[in-house]
């Protein structure tokens, strides 16, 4: 009875698992998942645009989906005075709106890179949504655009969840990709094959260093980076370095900025041209940075799901803003998850061959917890080496399925034919 009873909980733990590979869950999400915090490059801070800042900007605004450009205006003022090298506003600027003249004013005095999110033409098969390319007219030569795209997947078992696990870094146009299957193609092919287009966080990350020429270098492969481990054309697996209330990159919120800058703008109000001031704390967190700036409230609708909401994968627990800074950190550092399967797929077929003739040598509880204890040091030595090399990521999926597969098979075989004869 308790060999039935036995079998009949570690079936239903080993489905679970299966199943967890099967709607495309991967041990790279537990890995993330375990390690949680990593160290960030200390090159690049996030700030925050939240419903404080939106309240202090204008109380009384019924519509607050779109941020104020003249508040951006503001953040990128206060970015110059505190010595910021590249300002990315994970904000699109598709269509012109109030305050764009303040913001390209700001953009103008800025002595590094402004970056802004810019959207492609591109077919989204559930809603046949077509944008178009580019930021709004007015901005050209003061601001440079990036497309903000992240590759969302959607697991069969949770449709509605927006899974971010990885960000496209270029998008090359070219006719022989319009039958990939979207968002890999992330844009049509309308314009010259050989164009490369870069996101924002390539386009910030090479601007770091080559302000003057960061998109010519990326045209021409010559990123000046920490090696990638896979191709510039192929989406970046993104090595997250923290959940978001626990996010190691730090953060400055909007509303403490617009607070700092009170003085200096109420005397612009005025047509006196007082210089801005900024603290030592914040002047540290921005100097000779790259700072992303964007929404993290609700009502911006930019949040996704990444692997620190495993195992369910149903949890948005994360603003979009946060995720462009985390690409962005991780290009710079070099940290990236670099994913070693192949080896680990013969593995599993050794470890299964194992299981079926270790049947013939060991009783049945000897078997079935030995093998589940194989099974755990195998994810247990993944978490480890994903922990203690920032990345390196041991695909267990493999070993982990050749294990379970025949032991599932195996014992709940010897189950029903023992049940059947005893009927």
């Amino acid at each position: 009875m308790a060999y039935e009873t036995a079998v009949v909980g570690f079936t239903a733990l080993a489905v679970a698992v299966l199943v967890f590979l099967v709607s495309r869950g991967q041990f790279e999400d537990l890995y993330v998942k375990a390690r949680g915090v990593a160290p960030p490059s200390d090159q690049v801070t996030l700030v925050s645009i939240g419903e404080e800042a939106l309240y202090l900007w204008e109380p009384h605004a019924e519509d607050r989906t779109v941020t104020p450009r003249a508040l951006l205006a503001q953040v990128v003022r206060f970015c110059e005075a505190a010595g910021a090298e590249v300002v990315v506003l994970d904000v699109l600027l598709d269509q012109p709106a109030e305050g764009d003249a303040a913001l390209l004013s700001a953009a103008q005095a800025f002595s590094g890179t402004v970056i802004a999110a810019e959207r492609f033409v591109e077919t989204e098969p559930k809603s046949g949504a077509r944008f178009q390319a580019g930021i709004a007219d007015g901005f050209g030569g003061a601001i440079s655009g990036g497309f903000a795209n992240l590759q969302v997947e959607e697991p069969w078992l949770f449709s509605d969840a927006q899974l971010v696990r990885r960000a496209p870094l270029v998008a090359e146009v070219s006719r022989a990709r319009m039958s990939a299957i979207w968002p890999l193609n992330i844009i049509g092919a309308e314009q010259a094959e050989d164009y490369l287009a870069p996101s924002m966080t390539l386009l910030a990350a090479v601007s770091l260093a080559h302000p003057d020429d960061a998109l010519a270098r990326i045209q021409a492969g010559d990123l000046d980076l920490p090696a990638l481990p896979t191709p510039v054309e192929e989406p970046l697996l993104i090595n997250f370095r923290g959940p978001e209330r626990a996010d190691p990159i730090p953060t400055i919120r909007a509303a403490s900025i617009l607070r700092a800058m009170g003085q200096t703008a109420l005397a612009q109000e005025m047509g006196v041209d007082m210089p801005v001031v900024v603290s030592d704390e914040l002047r540290g967190l921005l100097e000779g940075r790259v700072v992303v700036v964007g929404r993290v409230d609700a009502q911006a609708d930019d949040r996704f799901v990444t692997p620190y909401a495993w195992p369910l994968l149903v949890d948005h627990d994360m603003a979009g803003v946060r995720v462009q800074a985390h690409v962005i950190d991780s290009l710079l550092s070099g940290e990236h998850i670099r994913v070693i399967s192949r080896p680990l797929w013969i593995l599993g077929v050794l470890l299964g061959a194992a299981v079926l003739v270790s049947r013939r040598f060991l009783r049945d509880d000897v078997h079935v917890i030995g093998w589940i204890l194989v099974s755990g040091l195998l994810v247990a030595v993944g978490v480890l080496t994903f922990r203690w090399t920032d990345g390196l990521a041991l695909d267990a999926g493999p070993p982990v399925g050749g294990i379970l597969i025949p032991l599932v098979c195996t014992h709940v075989w010897e189950w029903a034919v023992d049940e059947s004869r005893r009927t």
